[in-house]
């Protein structure tokens, strides 16, 4: 199928795209379209007009202050891998960017554009709400921040509205003693799709579990914080990770409990479930692991 005709626009600032925006009753932006245009030539969407984000500087910016770093939502996928200071303070967001698509996909497809689709077998959103990150968006009537865990509504529907950008995310630099780590499982080796996935954020002090943050993926119809795994090693004291097996096991099996699941062509949901438990246990153990060494 071709696809159907339609204005292109370019606007070279932010400013210019939001009036575009305005002006366009079925209009939609463009940021890498590596989602947007398969769906049109599938006839799934059609848009009178396509407003592209790839000339505006500002969404490509990365920088940072003493409390976090800022990361525009045009960034390609590589362009996040190529970057110093993402790799620097979070290498976990890095590997999981790493597992998107194939390095075709990367070099188009930006961190916006992920997040806005909304698919729940997104790879970029577990690991950045696990670190508590939050987005930015913007329309004439000014800025809006929220938290990303509560960005996502439903399976490819967020709180973004018509006449709004996505323009960047912005995550707090880690405390000390802290490990994050990104486990996802997919059918094959490269260009997989999630069937399940699962990023977990620890902090230790004192030798115990200071804080945690558990956040499972494509077995919700939204990225879903397992509130219940993070309580089941909140509080405790590390020596007993090893210990007591006992507490682990309690986290992986209370992360499957928090997940909903559905059965399609990858997997069933009992299975998912029990691909979650086994991959919530690793996600743990590694991100204690990274806590421990880096005093």
């Amino acid at each position: 199928m071709y696809l159907k005709k339609f204005k292109f626009h370019r606007p070279g600032s932010l400013n210019e795209a939001l009036e575009l925006l305005s002006n366009t009753e079925n209009g939609a932006l463009k940021a890498g379209g590596t989602d947007l245009l398969v769906e049109m030539k599938k006839g799934l969407r059609s848009h009178s007009d396509l407003i592209s984000l790839t000339g505006i500087d500002e969404l490509k910016e990365v920088r940072d202050d003493n409390e976090s770093v800022y990361m525009g939502a045009g960034l390609t996928h590589s362009e996040i891998l190529n970057s110093e200071l993402i790799n620097k303070y979070f290498p976990a967001f890095t590997e999981a960017v790493l597992q998107i698509g194939s390095e075709q996909v990367r070099n188009t497809g930006t961190l916006g554009g992920n997040l806005c689709t909304a698919a729940a077998c997104c790879d970029s959103a577990p690991v950045l709400i696990a670190l508590g990150a939050d987005v930015e968006m913007v329309n004439k009537a000014g800025t809006e921040t929220v938290a990303l865990k509560d960005f996502f509504v439903f399976n490819r529907k967020t709180v973004l509205k018509k006449d709004q950008i996505l323009t960047r995310v912005r995550v707090k630099k880690m405390p000390p003693e802290t490990g994050v780590h990104f486990e996802k499982f997919g059918l094959r080796g490269g260009s997989s799709v999630a069937v399940v996935s699962v990023a977990a954020k620890v902090t230790i002090e004192g030798g115990s579990c200071r804080d945690a943050s558990i956040v499972i993926g494509a077995v919700a119809p939204t990225p879903l914080v397992s509130y219940h795994a993070i309580n089941a090693i909140k509080g405790c004291d590390v020596s007993e990770f090893y210990k007591k097996s006992e507490i682990i096991v309690a986290a992986g099996k209370a992360a499957s409990e928090d997940s909903v699941p559905i059965d399609d062509v990858r997997g069933g949901a009992q299975f998912r479930r029990n691909i979650l438990n086994i991959l919530t246990q690793r996600a743990i153990l590694t991100a204690m692991e990274q806590a421990k060494n880096s005093k």
